[in-house]
């Protein structure tokens, strides 16, 4: 079960780095204004969504597993 997890993991990794690179090949011209704060919240806000992801997927891995024991 961990293997498969872990697996699974290594997967999603790789297609975030993927999707990143593959988003600065992409780049188009904006025709817009962006002030410098606003790149820092969007990186913080990246940042954040990618740090909160594995603790939130522990949760309901534990919930799951305390489901199926009950059973």
């Amino acid at each position: 079960m961990k293997r498969q997890i872990a697996t699974a993991v290594q997967r999603g990794v790789k297609l975030a780095i993927l999707l990143f690179l593959f988003s600065f090949a992409t780049e188009t011209p904006a025709h817009a204004y962006t002030d410098p704060g606003s790149g820092a919240l969007i990186w913080q806000m990246i940042a954040a969504s990618l740090l909160a992801i594995p603790f939130y997927f522990r949760k309901v891995v534990l919930w799951v597993k305390k489901k199926v024991n009950k059973q």
